[in-house]
């Protein structure tokens, strides 16, 4: 199945993501299959690729928009719950609360090295050549 470049295709999807742009945090809406939250996914993201490729048309070159959409801030998540119900959420960037602490000065936790303290030997492999059973040979020669 083709996947449509029409904008009026994706008015639902346009809607949607106006809401979660309106919204402090954004939205989330439920599905009753993880397949079909994929795929709707997948629309949201289409449509905001066509937004992008028309504001390349539509804005110049030195304009903020060119190439980019409103819809840029949103992040499309999904999420299955405990009880089997799926959510497709739209969250926006700048919603998500960070804990941010500068690098210069304080005292850093005691970070785990990722190699081992001793080194890693792989053992040796013996290779033994490949060869053919005795009926497969039998049938070659005739």
């Amino acid at each position: 199945m083709a996947i449509s470049n029409s904008r009026f295709s994706y008015g639902d999807c346009y809607e949607l993501m106006d809401k979660a742009l309106a919204d402090p945090k954004g939205i989330r809406i439920k599905f009753s299959s993880w397949g079909d939250a994929l795929h709707f996914r997948l629309r949201l993201h289409t449509a905001r690729r066509i937004d992008r490729k028309d504001n390349l048309e539509v804005f110049p070159a030195d304009h903020a928009m060119h190439g980019r959409s409103p819809y840029d801030p949103l992040i499309m998540r999904l999420k299955l719950n405990q009880d089997d119900t799926t959510w497709l959420r739209l969250e926006k960037v700048d919603a998500r609360e960070f804990e941010i602490e500068s690098l210069d000065g304080g005292e850093e936790p005691e970070l785990f090295s990722h190699e081992p303290k001793v080194p890693y030997k792989a053992p040796m492999l013996e290779v033994k050549p490949i060869r053919p059973r005795p009926d497969v040979l039998l049938k070659r020669r005739v």
